[in-house]
């Protein structure tokens, strides 16, 4: 009892502003123009978004609103304060009428999740339904299996890992088409918890193993601890006690250093379960009741649920009056989060996403059936023909680009080690001495992207990530960590690395229109770059190397 009245006390205290709400407060009394932009330069001051907002006089009203009220849901979610991101993303879904689908997904699954982490299932499971069918009219697998992937989270919540199981496993399908490393350890993480609650062990740490190895190649610190909490929850249903110990000794610490009270949450709650496994019956109460005095203050009762009836499970024998009010306690919470409207709300909408599944599947059906009757009428030896030529075609292309990429990676690396290196040593063997086959093909691929974006064009990071499917920081830490350079200056390289071919490779092509087609934005921009990195002006550079 004294452990629920502290906790509604942490729940009640007042939270302090913060200089986003000051800025937000500000905006929505007199939105313009000027404080939309204060509002957004906190916000990447903070490198709270990847690439910033641009405002023009001419953005209407109603757009700076949408903006910064789903931006400022992002950050209140991230924040964990569920409530006001749930009133800001719903406004900002009130004036996106007229807004792109990709951004009226994006909302609506912050929507879904932010009701979600508030237990409010049905409204959940509304806004991800809406999510899931604009996802699935665009037809791109990373957005229908991030949403397939939040109704299933929405389900294991809601006490249904049974149907949940059917949505991640269509979700794992989609990833794998999509591949996207952080997208498939995210599921994969999911995965495991589902399986977990199924009591399907085994299976559960495969996918949670599986999770692990995916995010360890993305760099994140903070998605691995996450999956390895995931992992250590497994362990412990396995009753291997000092695997998990051993595991949450680590991420406990890391989850308070970050202050994500939902994550050291959850850590705590596994953390005790551990403890009392390995007979440590004092410790266990004392991470648990931290566990269930966190939940209070952030309002999760689904995780508070689960660490009431742990504590009972300790005390029932020892202590059966303060075992009973947690009992009492975990019933209350079972109770609200799982209601009949909530089962009557979770059968309609399995209905509703089985009819469009159905729906979809009789289009696909339809579709290859006339293909086939298409396919058929074409002979098959003409077929086979078509398919030997474009292997062999593939093949010596292939093999055409990846002399030409060896090349020039090879070409950049004897640049970039002039200064450095031992001049006895050459670039090719001093590049081998520290590159891994991996590295090298990252750096192929780098390199081919570049040459791909850059033609008539300039070449931004931000591009460059996307197109291989990373974060612009990922992408700078990745060539950092290979190249000693940022990722800004290593394509900055490779462009000049370009234009250093095409000036030797015909002598009649303009250095102007060489300098448009290796992605400088003017004349004097590429030959004050070359001058700098090459220490003569191209036109000297062709009239002094042509010539060989």
């Amino acid at each position: 009892m004294l452990l629920c009245g502290i906790g509604g006390i942490m729940a009640s205290e007042p939270r302090q502003a913060e200089p986003i709400d000051t800025l937000l407060a500000q905006f929505d009394q007199k939105p313009s123009l000027r404080s939309a932009r204060e509002f957004f330069a906190y916000m990447d001051k903070e490198e709270f978004m990847d690439e910033p907002v641009v405002f023009t006089s001419t953005t209407p009203l109603d757009t700076m609103k949408a903006l910064v009220w789903y931006w400022a849901g992002e950050w209140y979610y991230a924040e964990q304060d569920y409530a006001r991101a749930e009133k800001n993303l719903l406004r900002a879904l009130e004036l996106m009428e007229y807004a792109d689908e990709k951004s009226i997904s994006d909302n609506l699954a912050m929507l879904g999740l932010t009701y979600m982490r508030q237990s409010k299932y049905e409204e959940a499971l509304h806004y991800m339904h809406r999510c899931y069918q604009l996802d699935s009219k665009s037809g791109d697998p990373d957005r229908i299996s991030s949403s397939l992937n939040t109704i299933a989270g929405t389900l294991l919540a809601a006490g249904n890992p049974e149907e949940a199981e059917g949505y991640i496993l269509r979700a794992i399908t989609y990833a794998k088409q999509a591949n996207n490393p952080s997208r498939t350890a995210v599921i994969y993480g999911m995965a495991s918890e589902i399986e977990n609650r199924l009591e399907h062990n085994q299976r559960a740490l495969l996918y949670a193993d599986s999770a692990c190895m995916v995010e360890s190649t993305t760099g994140n610190q903070y998605k691995m601890a996450v999956r390895q909490t995931q992992k250590a929850s497994i362990l412990v249903g396995l009753g291997r006690y000092s695997e998990a110990e051993e595991i949450l000794s680590e991420v406990v610490p890391y989850f308070r250093s970050t202050g994500d009270q939902l994550s050291l949450a959850i850590a705590l709650n596994k953390r005790g379960q551990s403890a009392a496994g390995l007979g440590r019956q004092a410790e266990a109460v004392e991470y648990l009741s931290e566990a269930i005095a966190i939940c209070q203050r952030i309002r999760n009762p689904y995780n508070e649920a689960y660490a009431q009836r742990a504590i009972y499970e300790i005390l029932y024998k020892s202590n059966p009056d303060a075992a009973r009010v947690h009992l009492e306690r975990y019933h209350l919470l079972k109770d609200s989060l799982y209601s009949h409207a909530t089962a009557e709300q979770l059968a309609r909408f399995n209905a509703a996403f089985s009819r469009d599944e159905l729906e979809k599947e009789k289009e696909e059906l339809t579709r290859r059936n006339h293909r086939l009757v298409d396919i058929s009428v074409i002979a098959g030896i003409g077929v086979l023909l078509c398919i030997v030529v474009a292997i062999l075609w593939f093949r010596k292309r292939q093999s055409q680009i990846n002399e030409l990429l060896d090349n020039m990676m090879t070409e950049l690396n004897e640049a970039r080690h002039s200064t450095h290196t031992d001049p006895e040593t050459s670039a090719a063997e001093e590049q081998d001495k520290y590159l891994t086959k991996e590295d090298k093909q990252f750096l192929k691929k780098l390199i081919y992207s570049v040459t791909e974006l850059m033609n008539h064009q300039t070449v931004t990071v931000t591009q460059i990530a996307d197109k291989m499917c990373m974060s612009p920081k990922t992408l700078n830490r990745r060539v950092q960590h290979l190249t000693g350079e940022g990722a800004k200056r290593y394509i900055i390289r490779i462009q000049l690395e370009q234009a250093r071919i095409m000036l030797l490779q015909d002598l009649d092509i303009p250095i102007v229109e060489i300098g448009n087609c290796c992605g400088f934005e003017d004349h004097s921009s590429f030959t004050r770059t070359f001058t700098q990195n090459v220490g003569m002006s191209p036109s000297d550079y062709r009239l002094t190397r042509g010539k060989g």
